[in-house]
């Protein structure tokens, strides 16, 4: 369904009369607590795992600031709390500054980026810590040739700037390192990233890789978080079974995230939102 302000509320009963499961019903209750919003489906870089939200890489964004905020409006009578952007690369969306100070006004509306982090130090201005609470930075290594291999672009020292300047900000950070086998899986590469996030006072996210992507890929490149980071010598408990565990290193917080198998099981309620996506639609999270 095209998002438009009159349908919206024809839209949020469509998705949960869909949904079969009676314990999803319940559980929800035409609660709709997180958005997520990818603001253009541009990126500045080409990682080989990227599935891109389900969207065509490239799709420019026609979506606008007033349709966000409109979208915003609409669902805080379901429970809206919090807002998180991503792409594509959301960095690259030029409104972003107006976009973020309007939102600032909506009481009671958390806001989160994710992004690549290369382009952090050109848009920093348009950036607020006062209006974000946290940025999560994608850096799977700190590798030089690795993230080149990964990202296909040679941005790597860009991205540590950004993400200095974020620190000096006084900015919430949170480093996503998605696990590749063979590429940052071993004890001296989960050491480094653990370390430089210590050291530094960032959040760390050690994500596993989606089966959305195509087959070759995964196939080559899937790793088990939970083996993985076993054998590096992480402790926590391998025995829960929900998506995400958590533990800290040196006070610094790092959790463990699995790719969802069971929306049931899901926990701190990841998937009980919608994604908004740039040609304007509104996507449920049980379907992709």
């Amino acid at each position: 369904m095209r998002l438009t302000i009159k349908n919206m509320k024809q839209y949020l009963f469509k998705a949960f009369d869909d949904i079969g499961d009676e314990y999803r019903r319940n559980r929800f209750e035409f609660k709709v607590p997180s958005l997520r919003v990818s603001l253009t489906g541009d990126c500045n870089e080409n990682c080989f795992y990227c599935h891109n939200e389900g969207i065509s890489k490239g799709s420019s964004s026609i979506i606008t600031t007033g349709d966000i905020i409109n979208t915003i409006y609409a669902l805080r009578g379901y429970g809206l709390k919090k807002i998180k952007f991503t792409g594509g690369e959301p960095l690259l969306f030029a409104d972003l500054k107006n976009l973020l100070y309007k939102i600032k006004h909506i009481s009671d509306i958390s806001i989160f980026i994710t992004t690549n982090g290369t382009l952090i130090k050109k848009r920093i201005k348009d950036l607020s810590p006062n209006i974000i609470k946290k940025i999560s930075v994608s850096l799977d290594t700190l590798d030089a040739g690795v993230y080149k291999f990964i990202t296909g672009k040679n941005m790597l020292e860009e991205v540590l700037a950004g993400i200095n300047t974020l620190k000096k900000g006084g900015y919430s950070v949170e480093i996503d390192n998605l696990l590749l086998k063979g590429l940052n899986t071993n004890k001296k590469c989960l050491k480094r990233i653990i370390d430089y996030c210590t050291g530094n006072g960032f959040d760390l996210q050690f994500i596993e890789l989606s089966d959305k992507i195509s087959a070759p890929y995964y196939l080559k490149y899937h790793a088990d978080p939970i083996r993985i980071l076993q054998k590096a010598g992480l402790n926590f408990d391998p025995e829960r079974s929900n998506d995400r565990q958590f533990f800290k290193v040196n006070g610094v917080k790092v959790t463990v995230c699995r790719s969802i198998k069971d929306l049931d099981k899901s926990s701190n309620g990841r998937c009980g939102g919608l994604r908004l996506l740039p040609d304007g639609f509104l996507k449920d999270f049980f379907y992709e």
